[in-house]
């Protein structure tokens, strides 16, 4: 379990290296994962004096450069954002991979059907020599080869294996697909925030003091209590009403309820907004795309309640009224019976994390927290120079990236297993919990 868990939240890096020296001093010989902020405050000299101070509490020290915590406080969302989590030397396993993920993503992709023992063609995908009962089909979709794991995950027996935390790049798919190899456990990756303009590297992953600017650092957690895991989407609005899946293909779902599903989205969207009569279907559904976000959520029916609740949300990257079909940013829509329903998140939302977790942190409960939060694309921090105090969210490990979090639970129930998906929903969050006494 998660040994230490907290957040250091200002623009005096005086503090943050208070705050770190005490953490070393309390946890001197164990593994620590970290993320800070890329702010425009932070310049190059401060940022290697964090990296510096964290590293030093071990080499083998995982860490990001991550977005600003989103916050309806200027001042602190301004401010850098230190977020550091303990674990046990004997309970977690650093790694590094630089395995490759997909090329760019292609809109609409078409993945012909193909029967399980059909060989000999395809896109060169290798796969492992005794891999006869692999489902072709699945291979294909991801368009990615299936590797090893990476060497430092390699020596820990499966079973024992029950939590992957990991940051990335922006094409986690080759590690995703790897991790499968540990089928007791839940995979929860950040991809990290883009820091062209910060260090002059797409990415900034830190691993036994080295820099990387691609593939994902992490943590491997075994022999230990597993956590619980949940993930939450405030600020989604419902468009339509519950519907099934009626006909998917690839990334693209070509059928709800039976019906036309980009037609299904530009009816509700119709209905709350005001076009010009010149505009055709395509046109229409063009225009709001270019504004709001929307996304196709995944109903888990709670029958205790008689309710729903959305367990995964899918980018909805474009429609085509005259083919019916919406295409996902992901390697595959939800299969046929599943339970969907098409939301939006209103342009320029402002997710207020800070404030959410800060008021967690401060309770009676004894939990220790991991969160991943979706921050706004367009996020942009104040320039004022006035300071902030310094806030410490005890106990609560928070780290926000615009590029959003990949997630892949682990469920005792086979039926509710899950393919890796990724949540680019402003707001949204996936959270890890250990109960300490």
């Amino acid at each position: 379990m998660a040994l230490h868990t907290s957040t250091v939240i200002s623009r005096k890096v005086s503090d943050i290296l208070s705050h770190i020296s005490r953490i070393h001093l309390a946890f001197p010989d164990h593994i620590p994962l970290f993320s800070v902020s890329a702010s425009s405050h932070l310049n190059a000299d401060c940022l290697e004096s964090l990296v510096s101070s964290i590293n030093a509490l071990s080499p083998r020290a995982v860490g990001c450069l991550s977005a600003p915590i989103p916050s309806s406080n200027p001042m602190l969302q301004a401010s850098i954002a230190c977020s550091v989590a303990i674990f046990h030397t004997a309970h977690a396993t650093p790694f590094r991979s630089d395995i490759p993920g997909r090329n760019a993503p292609q809109v609409g992709r078409w993945h012909a059907f193909r029967k399980k023992d059909q060989g000999g063609f395809g896109s060169g995908e290798t796969v492992q020599a005794n891999a006869e009962n692999v489902n072709w089909e699945d291979v294909w979709a991801k368009n990615v080869d299936v590797s090893p794991l990476p060497p430092g995950l390699q020596s820990i027996p499966v079973d024992e294996a029950h939590t992957v935390i990991y940051l990335s790049d922006d094409a986690p798919e080759g590690l995703s697909n790897s991790l499968q190899a540990l089928p007791v456990a839940t995979k929860m990756g950040l991809i990290a925030s883009s820091t062209p303009f910060v260090t002059g590297r797409p990415y900034t992953l830190f691993h036994g003091g080295s820099v990387y600017s691609s593939g994902a650092v992490g943590l491997c957690i075994h022999s230990s209590p597993r956590p619980e895991l949940y993930v939450n989407f405030p600020g989604l609005q419902a468009l339509t009403p519950p519907m099934l899946v009626t006909e998917s293909e690839g990334n693209l779902v070509l059928a709800l309820d039976g019906k036309n599903p980009s037609r299904v989205l530009l009816s509700a969207i119709e209905a709350r907004k005001n076009f010009s009569p010149a505009d055709d279907q395509s046109a229409k559904l063009l225009k709001v795309m270019k504004d709001d976000l929307f996304f196709l959520g995944v109903l888990e029916n709670n029958a205790e309640h008689g309710s729903s609740k959305i367990c995964q949300v899918y980018h909805i990257n474009s429609g085509d009224p005259s083919r019916g079909s919406l295409a996902l940013e992901s390697e595959s829509a939800p299969s046929q019976g599943t339970k969907v329903q098409i939301y939006r998140s209103l342009a320029h939302a402002k997710p207020d994390m800070l404030s959410r977790y800060k008021h967690s942190s401060s309770g009676e409960g004894k939990l220790r927290r991991m969160v991943f939060a979706v921050a706004p694309s367009d996020l942009m921090p104040n320039e004022s120079e006035e300071h902030a105090e310094t806030l410490v969210l005890e106990d609560t490990f928070l780290t926000a990236s615009e590029n959003g979090f990949i997630m892949d639970r682990y469920d005792d129930d086979e039926t509710k297993s899950e393919r890796p998906w990724t949540c680019k929903a402003p707001g949204g969050v996936a959270e890890l919990q250990w109960s300490y006494t």
